[in-house]
């Protein structure tokens, strides 16, 4: 099983645990920021009478909040990612360095 050490908290993650934690960031992502601008540019359509003009305008900057709040936790998941890559990189020299010395 992969692991993925965080050196930042000292956190050891699973690719599954990170999987399911970017799957559910990215779906509170969207319908959050839709739900609560786009709800509110509703209610403010009903109380001034103006259907559809501030839904639609709420619903447009809810697109771009979710786009700013994804695009944010992509940078820390392409960190993690790399960081993995490092320790990958680095377990596979070990184990080949312990291979040499085990055949001399």
């Amino acid at each position: 099983m992969y692991r993925i050490y965080m050196k930042s908290d000292n956190k050891n993650f699973n690719a599954k645990q990170l999987a399911l934690s970017f799957v559910a960031y990215s779906t509170a992502s969207i319908f959050g920021p839709l739900l609560i601008i786009g709800g509110l540019g509703y209610f403010l359509d009903q109380y001034f009478d103006t259907i559809p003009i501030i839904t639609i305008i709420a619903v447009f900057i809810a697109f771009i909040v979710t786009n700013i709040l994804l695009f944010k936790k992509m940078k820390v998941v392409n960190k993690l990612i790399d960081q993995y890559k490092a320790q990958s990189i680095e377990e596979a020299t070990r184990q080949k360095e312990e291979n040499k010395d085990k055949q001399s």
